[in-house]
């Protein structure tokens, strides 16, 4: 008789916290992943933010006009490098569809309830793992260097209980560490929704929990494809030899259409690449102690105690990782203007990484209509930290016959039984 044992392929932040959702219900659960350990590859150096006052879709109609500068080569932020890469031609045909003002609002409506779930679950997490508590819960800020970007935005967002529009003053009034922005700050929005933390820290910590609670971890254990019958997998098949499983869960962020194409579906995920450096904190008094994201020039800044990160830049580059001078510059650049004397400038830690995007913007989150036991969760784009935890509870209700506590949350395609 076939051991009741569902395989979930990734061990990234999303994979991670997916097994945890299932072990909590009493499920057999064995995480293969190709690299050495937890959250390696697209979670190793990001941002860290858990941002849900930054919860939004991409796709929108200003994104036109942004695409036609990057194409050109006038947007900092947004590089178009492989331009004649096919599956960014299928990528962005779909994300065209998607940049109407009623598709961004139902899409980003789902982004926000993903990620609000996600983090009301974070902390009771940490406490129920008893994991050191080192994310914080303290909230963000949202900085605006341009005064026109930033009463746009203020108008439309407004002051309340979770988001409090600031001027400059206090701005610098609340966070001292923002000194050496002054001259250049037009005005922010602080959110008391968002947490922060090392996400490659949060999931090593949670692999190690789950391992001491019975998961199994194959790590360096490379997919090559799976047996199938009667609409069902029976069996994954690895470079170590196959795997018999009950139930599978793809949580393999931009190699999912590798994965999946023997299967005979192919999800929209592009490998959107982001940089991010990491400077050792000197003096602690002259960097931020909130993080925050830099609306004007689409930086992200988070403080981990010992260290500061800050991450940038949108480039479609297809698959590569390199690490060209001009991008590290850029970051070097942006650290040295703001917060040259409270980091070491001349060690740091420069680091790119593919995040998992879909069209639409929310992440594809359901069972494969075509195979009664294979579910999927990837796709997070630049909120996979964000969303980790919720959906990867909102599957492991679905795949054990619960009612999701959200529903129509799901990027859509013809091949998903969307959540």
């Amino acid at each position: 008789m076939q051991q009741d044992r569902t395989i979930v392929i990734g061990a990234g932040a999303v994979g991670i916290m997916t097994a945890r959702a299932l072990m909590l219900r009493g499920k057999t659960v064995t995480v293969i992943d190709r690299l050495s350990g937890p959250a390696e590859f697209c979670s190793r150096g990001n941002a860290g933010l858990m941002a849900v006052g930054h919860a939004k879709a991409w796709a929108e109609p200003a994104a036109l006009p942004a695409m036609m500068r990057a194409l050109m080569g006038r947007e900092p932020s947004v590089k178009i490098s492989k331009l004649l890469d096919p599956a960014l031609w299928r990528w962005g045909m779909e994300f065209l569809t998607q940049c109407t003002s009623r598709a961004n609002a139902a899409n980003t409506r789902k982004l926000q309830r993903l990620a609000r779930m996600s983090r009301d679950m974070l902390l009771p997490a940490e406490t129920a793992m008893g994991l050191p508590g080192e994310t914080r819960h303290d909230g963000a800020l949202y900085l605006f260097q341009d005064k026109a970007q930033f009463q746009s935005y203020a108008a439309k967002i407004g002051s309340g209980q979770e988001i409090e529009v600031l001027d400059p003053s206090a701005l610098i009034e609340l966070e001292p560490g923002l000194a050496g922005m002054r001259d250049r700050l037009a005005g922010g929005l602080r959110s008391h929704i968002d947490s922060v933390g090392d996400c490659h820290l949060f999931s090593a910590r949670t692999g190690a929990w789950l391992d001491r609670e019975g998961i199994a971890f194959r790590y360096d254990t490379k997919v090559t494809g799976f047996t199938c019958k009667n609409h069902r997998i029976s069996a994954v098949e690895t470079d170590a030899g196959p795997m018999e499983c009950t139930d599978v869960v793809l949580a393999t962020g931009v190699e999912t259409p590798d994965v999946t194409r023997n299967l005979g579906f192919v999800p929209n995920i592009y490998p959107i690449k982001g940089y991010s450096g990491t400077w050792r904190i000197t003096d602690p008094g002259a960097v931020p102690q909130l993080p925050f994201v830099d609306e004007t020039e689409l930086l992200a800044v988070s403080n981990f105690g010992d260290r500061l990160r800050v991450t940038a830049i949108a480039e479609f580059a297809g698959r590569d990782l390199s690490l060209p001078e001009k991008r590290i510059t850029f970051l070097k650049e942006y650290v040295q203007r703001n917060f040259g004397t409270g980091v070491d400038p001349d060690h740091p830690e420069i680091w790119s990484g593919l995040r998992p995007t879909t069209p639409a913007g929310p992440p594809y989150l359901g069972r494969v209509r075509a195979y009664d036991n294979l579910w999927i969760n990837a796709g997070h784009g630049q909120l996979g930290w964000t969303m980790s935890l919720g959906s990867a509870e909102l599957l492991a209700q679905a795949m054990m016959g619960e009612t999701p506590v959200l529903n129509g949350v799901s990027a859509t395609a013809k091949w998903l039984a969307a959540l």
